[in-house]
C-alpha cells in the first residue's frame, strides 16, 4: 500500500498536465485571429507565399485564420485599407505614397526589391525586338501614379525620350491579367507593362511574348511590399508579427519545395503548371527571406515619388515603413 500512493499521485499529476495542455490547445484554437488580407493583383507570383502559407498550415500554426481578398491595383487596395475593409495588404512599394498622404497603414516588410518581376509584354503582331522599339509606343498600365506608370516614365528618362513623338505613352487598362491580355490582343496598346509572368502565359498561348523585363534598366527598388493597417499594429501588434513569421516560413518552404509551390501557384493564379513552373524558376531566388528594407531600394522608391510628383515636397521615407514586426534573425 505504501508504494501505491506515489504511483497514483504520479498518474494523477500526468493526467492533470495532459488536461491542462488540451485546454490550452483548445483555447488557442478558439482564440485564432482572423486577418483580412488583400492582394493588389491576384495573378502575381510575388504574392503566392500567402497561399502557400495557408495551404501548408503556416498561418494556422501561428494562430491565424486568413481571409483572402482580391483587388485590381494599388489604388483600389489603398481605398479598402482606408475603409478598414482589410487588415493586411500585399501591394507595390510605391503605395507608400498613400501612407505619406495619411492612409491608415504602414509598410511592415519587403517582399522583393527585384524589378525583374515586371516586364513589357507584346502580342504576336508586334515586330519589337527590345526596349528601344517601344519609342513612341502606347504602353498599357494599371493606373495613374502607380508602379507601372513610373516604370514607363523611367524608361523614357533612361532612353532620353523627351519629345512628344519619342515618349512611350501610358494607357490605363487596369490591373488584372485579363485586362492586360485584352488590351494587347485588340491592339489597344502596343505593349503592356505587367507582371512578367503574363508574358510567359502569352508565349504558352502562342498569343505573344515577354519583350523585356524591367531589370534591364531599373536597379533595386522596393517593388512588392506588405502593409498593415495602423489599427491592427496598435490593437494587435502580435498578430502582425505572427503573420510575418508565417509568411517568411512559407517563403523558406517554397525555396526547397518546387513541385508543391508550382501546384499551388498554378491553382491560385489560374495559370497552366508549365507557366507557374517557369515563374518559379525565374522569380523564386528574388524573394526576400527576412523582410528587411534595402536602403538602395528605398532611395529608388523615393526618387520615383519625386519623378511622379505624387507628394508635396520631400518626404521622410523612414516614416512610411517599420521593421519592428519582422522575425528576429535566427528566430
Amino acid at each position: 500500500m505504501t508504494r501505491m500512493g506515489p504511483v497514483l499521485s504520479r498518474r494523477a499529476a500526468l493526467g492533470a498536465a495532459a488536461a491542462s495542455l488540451m485546454a490550452r490547445g483548445a483555447r488557442a484554437a478558439t482564440a485564432a485571429d482572423t486577418l483580412r488580407v488583400g492582394k493588389a493583383v491576384a495573378e502575381n507570383f510575388g504574392y503566392v507565399p500567402l497561399n502557400v502559407g495557408m495551404d501548408r498550415g503556416f498561418f494556422q500554426q501561428h494562430g491565424l485564420e486568413i481571409e483572402e481578398l482580391g483587388f485590381t491595383g494599388g489604388a483600389k487596395i489603398a481605398q479598402a485599407m482606408t475603409a478598414r475593409s482589410i487588415d493586411i495588404s500585399l501591394s507595390a512599394g510605391p503605395d507608400m505614397q498613400f501612407v505619406a498622404k495619411g492612409a491608415p497603414e504602414i509598410a511592415v516588410a519587403s517582399i522583393t526589391t527585384s524589378p525583374a518581376f515586371m516586364g513589357y509584354c507584346v502580342g504576336t503582331q508586334s515586330t519589337a525586338r527590345g526596349l528601344d522599339d517601344l519609342k513612341g509606343k502606347k504602353i498599357g498600365i494599371t493606373s495613374p501614379g502607380s508602379l507601372t506608370y513610373w516604370l514607363v516614365d523611367e524608361l523614357n528618362r533612361v532612353k532620353g525620350w523627351t519629345g512628344a513623338r519619342d515618349r512611350a505613352v501610358q494607357i490605363v487598362v487596369g490591373g488584372s491579367t485579363a485586362a492586360s491580355l485584352a488590351a494587347i490582343k485588340t491592339a489597344q496598346v502596343d505593349a503592356s507593362l505587367s507582371a512578367a509572368q503574363t508574358g510567359f502565359l502569352l508565349e504558352y498561348q502562342k498569343a505573344g511574348r515577354l519583350l523585356a523585363d524591367c531589370s534591364q534598366y531599373v536597379g533595386a527598388i522596393e517593388l512588392f511590399t506588405i502593409f498593415a493597417s495602423t489599427a491592427l499594429t496598435k490593437q494587435n501588434p502580435d498578430a502582425v508579427r505572427r503573420f510575418l513569421a508565417a509568411w517568411y516560413e512559407a517563403v523558406g518552404f517554397m525555396k526547397s519545395h518546387k513541385a508543391e509551390t508550382v501546384a499551388i501557384a498554378s491553382k491560385v493564379m489560374g495559370y497552366p503548371p508549365v507557366v507557374a513552373g517557369r515563374s518559379y524558376d525565374t522569380f523564386m531566388s528574388k524573394f526576400s527571406t527576412d523582410g528587411r528594407m534595402n536602403p538602395k531600394a528605398i532611395t529608388t522608391l523615393q526618387a520615383s515619388f519625386s519623378d511622379l510628383k505624387v507628394l508635396d515636397g520631400p518626404v521622410d521615407m523612414t516614416k512610411l515603413y517599420t521593421e519592428q514586426f519582422l522575425p528576429k534573425a535566427g528566430g
